[in-house]
Order: structure tokens, then sequence, then C-alpha cells
């Protein structure tokens, strides 16, 4: 706040050698404080001294000062601006006294100061102002006006800084007051600053809690925290905070006197190559009632681990019967297939075998890519249909026996769905219904094929096919599952069945004449194929 230069709160004048007050001046009362502590002495130490100076008193003290002269700081009930006292320094001629106290510090703040003051010796160049100093106490700066109001019209005269930017080696702020000649007197100290903070933080996610460092497991997001806070007594505007790990850009903001705002973004997915990675938050762009204050930054730095070995892969291995490529109920595990794991570069990880039940897997992985495959088919097993339908119940594996690479991770360190089904080798059945031209029971050459005679295949009670014999009178059942089948024949009108088993088996007949049917036979590994079953028919004397 800028007054008259004359303006007095109290004010005194000398009459005939004696001190009295004046009349109060209608002006408005000065602004005093900010930053400031104590800004208008009206706290006292016991010794009659402003409260939180620090006086330097000038030594040493030529022999026979005057009482009047000697080093002294104390306050007075005169010259007062705002309150009842006003502070003084008294010195001896030609000897320095300083008083200081320590404001609060900010660094990169713009100080800004006013204070009321008098001398009574303004030719001695008395001063007011501000000392930075850096972190060993060494003086950086100094921002001084000559108290040039003579003390002798009863009142202080106000005086108004230029403003001070801390400089970047300052660790420090004092206000001073020194004299070296006669008295210094000042009252009304009013510090403003324009000042901010930035602070960057980074979440521990073990505990929670945030700091400038956290330990961060790869696969995981780093949870970051840009604080700002208006550390001055001027309202800011235009702040920018300027994140590279934030995907989103931050709004501008503005920030009322002794206000903080928080901003946090989440950077997913860390590698073990971010470990050691500093994230750095500029702040830009921030503006007070006189001018622009400078960019800030601050930092966080993050550890990055490995991730624990616990993923895992794996899972099925199965005989799909109908060859649809999906896991049926009643289709059972494939066991003692090679399973091979392997990396993202194709190396080997590891083997295994599938169990009784068809199942394998590998434990114990470092998060990245795997690609499952699989060999050692049993004979006449073949790769069925590819993703035929859902992943937990579909056969993965291409036709060369390898699964489309997995990434482990994250939160998705285990997958039970990479599954091969192994269509069955099909078994077959048949052969030959003839005419028994002489009801022997034998094929003998000569004896033809007999054409249209109903053949019909059964797995227990139940039908699984039938056909007609060709003009040849061949018949066969392809595609059959491994299991025990029996053939039944349907003697044409007119016929009927010759006895079975009257010689061997590739040349008689095997068909029962009560029945129909022949023996049931197995098929399956170590039999895929049965061309045996054999009828005779002759003709019915009479029909």
């Amino acid at each position: 706040m800028i007054f008259s230069a004359r303006a007095t709160a109290v004010a005194v004048v000398a009459i005939a050698g004696a001190v009295v007050p004046a009349s109060a001046s209608a002006d408005p009362p000065p602004g005093c404080g900010g930053l400031a502590a104590n800004p208008s002495v009206e706290l006292t130490a016991r010794n009659g001294a402003p409260d939180g100076y620090v006086f330097t008193p000038a030594a040493p003290v030529p022999p026979g000062t005057p009482a009047a002269k000697a080093p002294k700081l104390l306050t007075e009930q005169a010259y007062a601006v705002d309150g009842q006292r006003s502070a003084v320094i008294q010195t001896p001629d030609h000897k320095t006294s300083t008083a200081s106290q320590a404001e609060r510090f900010v660094p990169g703040g713009v100080y800004t100061l006013s204070v009321w003051t008098a001398s009574h010796a303004p030719r001695s160049e008395p001063a007011t102002g501000l000392r930075f100093f850096d972190a060993s106490g060494a003086q950086v700066q100094e921002t001084k006006l000559v108290a040039d109001h003579y003390a002798g019209d009863g009142h202080l005269e106000q005086q108004d800084f230029p403003a001070a930017t801390a400089p970047a080696k300052a660790a420090a702020v004092k206000f001073f007051a020194t004299t070296s000649f006669d008295r210094l007197r000042w009252d009304c100290v009013d510090l403003q600053l324009a000042a901010y903070s930035v602070k960057k933080e980074v979440q521990n996610p073990a505990t929670g809690a945030w700091g400038t460092f956290a330990t961060v497991t790869a696969g995981e997001a780093a949870h970051y925290r840009v604080t700002v806070t208006n550390e001055g007594t001027q309202e800011l505007t235009g702040i920018t905070v300027q994140d590279p790990w934030c995907a989103e850009p931050f709004e501008p903001f503005g920030l009322a006197a002794g206000a903080n705002r928080q901003l946090t973004c989440d950077h997913p997915d860390l590698t073990v190559a971010d470990n050691g990675h500093v994230n750095t938050a500029k702040v830009t762009g921030v503006h007070y009632a006189g001018g622009t204050l400078g960019d800030k930054t601050a930092s966080a730095t993050i550890t990055v681990l490995p991730p624990p070995s616990i993923a895992k892969i794996g899972d099925f291995v199965w005989a799909d019967r109908n060859r649809d490529g999906l896991q049926d109920p009643d289709e059972p595990g494939v066991a003692g297939v090679k399973v091979t794991l392997k990396d993202g570069a194709g190396g080997t990880v590891g083997t295994a075998t599938t169990d009784d039940k068809g199942k394998y897997g590998f434990e114990k992985l470092k998060d990245g890519t795997y690609q499952v495959c699989f060999d050692g088919f049993p004979d006449g097993f073949a790769v069925t249909r590819q993703d035929a339908g859902n992943d937990d119940k579909d056969s993965d594996a291409g036709a060369d026996g390898c699964a489309a690479p997995r990434t482990l991770g994250g939160k998705a360190r285990e997958d039970f769905t990479v599954d091969l089904g192994l269509a069955p080798p099909t078994n077959r059945i048949g052969d030959f219904a003839w005419a028994d031209n002489d009801g022997n029971g034998r094929q003998d050459p000569g004896e033809p094929g007999l054409a249209g005679v109903k053949v019909t295949l059964k797995s227990g009670a139940a039908e699984v096919a039938s056909v007609a014999t060709g003009e040849d009178g061949a018949y066969a059942f392809d595609g059959l599952e491994d299991g025990g089948y029996q053939v039944c024949f349907t003697p044409p009108p007119g016929e009927h069945l010759v006895p079975k088993d009257a010689a061997d088996d590739a040349v008689d007949s095997d068909a029962d004449p009560a029945t129909g049917c022949a023996d049931v036979r197995q098929l399956g590994q170590g039999k895929r194929e049965d061309r045996t079953v054999d009828a005779g028919f002759a003709v019915t004397v009479g029909a």
C-alpha cells in the first residue's frame, strides 16, 4: 500500500524543549505487516528492544561516549506510525550499529518492502532494507534505501523499495536497519512476497506414502503427485504444470495467498528399462500483480524391480473324437504328449509331458512373451481345428503344433487356456457279401458278389450306420472311432445265410445264420482296419 510521503498516524513536535503529541492525521492508517514479524514493533523484549530483532552494536565503544550515544536498540512511545511505539537505534559517532530481523525465505521469491523511517543524521546515510544470505551465512545481495528524512520534524516518512528477487544462491533473507551516526528510527515494516513452491512426489505402492523416491515393480503403474503452493502474500494466476509422464496436460490455474493445489497422474506399464527414471515436473507462466515469476522444477525418482517369477501357463491336450475343435464332456485327455515352452525370441524355456489326464503346465516364469508348441503325438493322431470357439474350450495350435504367442505380466500372470485338440485316427470295417452257390460257407472261385444286401453296423445296442453292398458285393464303414463294432446282414428275399466260420476268416462267412450278425470286432490302436467281415448267402429251396 502506498501513502503520502508525509502521512502519519501519531506525530510528535518539539515545543520549548519538550516533546508533546500532535493531533492525529486524517489519512487512513498505513498497511503494515505482510510477511514481516512484529511489523509495528509493539512487541518488546525485557530490555526494551523490539522483539525478534538481533542487535549488532558498534564495537569498540570509544572511551567517554555519553549514555545518549551508547550503542542501543530500543522502542519508544514516540514517532509511532502504527500503534504506540517505534524502534530506534542509537550509536556512537562514526561507529556502525545494526539491527536485523529474519524473514521467511522462499527461493526465487520477489520481495517488496515498505518501511517508515527518519534519521537524526541523514547525511551519514543511515539505511534500512533487505539482505540475502547464502547457506554459509555470507551476504549475497542487498537492497537498501537511505533514511534521508530528518527526524527533527517529529515524524517518520514512508519509503517504498524496488522489488527484490531472491538470488539463486540465497538461503535466507533479513530486514535490517543500520546507522553510524546518532539515531535511526523506523516503524510499520510491510514486506510483501510473490512466491511459490513446487513439490513432485511418487507413491510407494507398499505403504501408500508419498515421497520423492519409490520402488515399483515392472508391469505396474507409477502414481505421481505435483503440489504447487502459493508461499507468498499475493495472488498468483496462470500457473501451468508440465509433466512429460502424464498422458493429459493440466489446465492453468490460480492460487490465493497461502493456498495450494495438488495434481495427480499415473504412468502405467513400467518396465525394467524405467529403473532409475527421474520424472521432472515444470511450473511456468506464474503471474502476480507486479510481473511474472521464474519457472521452477521438481523431481521424483523411481526404482523399478523386475517382476517376480510367478507367471504360469498351461493347460490341456485332449482327443477330439468328433473333430469339431471343441472340448466335449466325453472326450478324454491324451497322455504323453511333449510340450515345449519358448520365449519371445524362439528359445526353449522348458519342456513338459502331459499327464494321464492330458494336463501340463509351466510355473515360476518371469513376465514376458511365450509360445507353447506340441509334438510327439500318438500314432495316427493329428491336430484338430484351430480357434473353433472360446479360448478356454477350443484348440489353439496350428497345423505346426504351435499356439500363438501369449504375453504374461502385470495383472495377467496366469494363462491356463493354451489347449490342443488331437483328432484320433479313424477306423474301417467291411468287406463282402457273396452268392455261395454250393452252400459250403467258403468263397470259391466263380462265386459272385451279391449286390443290394443291407449291412448294419452296431456299437453295443446302438445302430451306428447302414449301407447296401455294391455291385461287386463289397461294403465298408469308414471314419470310425476306436471301439467294438458288430456287423449284421439282412438276407435278401429268397436267400439265407450259410453256416459261419467254415474256413479261414479271410474266405469264410462270419454272420450267424440265426441272428444275421458277426461277432464283435475291436478297432483301435494296433488294428485300424478289419476287412474280413463277410457273409455268404444261398438260395432258399422252395422260397
